[in-house]
């Protein structure tokens, strides 16, 4: 598979502000906010310079710590899939269909990004590994 540089503390930064925005967004019951999050987090799964708050910590500081070795796929499986978890949400506030179940959903999505973030548990990288095993052949 494809590999890219990566810089693993921009991306617990970049992580650590979705989780805080999406925070904000359920303590203040704004569902916009978690549309703005859910887009920036999809615009991540299509590159990584479309990532503000990774490019902004990269700007900021570049000069510490040297790249490592990432899976592209995987970055993009996560991004794609914490995007995603955040449109459901979404869609279900939007439509006045379980408000309360909506705002405990979107609850458990910024636990998970706060997880992969101070943890490093990232639940949609193990489900990336285990799409992978089931659909790629051997030798692949």
């Amino acid at each position: 598979m494809r590999q890219c540089l990566i810089y693993n503390k921009s991306l617990k930064f970049s992580r650590a502000i979705y989780g805080i925005l999406l925070f904000i967004a359920v303590l203040l019951h704004s569902q916009w906010l978690v549309l703005v999050v859910a887009i920036l987090t999809i615009l991540g799964a299509f590159s990584l310079k479309l990532n503000p708050f990774y490019q902004l910590h990269i700007l900021l500081y570049k000069k510490k710590g040297a790249p490592a070795s990432k899976e592209l796929g995987e970055l993009n499986f996560v991004a794609a899939a914490t995007g995603i978890l955040l449109l459901i949400g979404f869609a279900f506030l939007y439509y006045n269909k379980f408000v309360d179940f909506a705002w405990i959903y979107l609850l458990v999505v910024d636990l998970m990004i706060f997880l992969a973030c101070f943890v490093g548990f990232c639940v949609a990288t193990l489900m990336y590994v285990f799409f992978r095993k089931i659909f790629l052949k051997p030798g692949n």
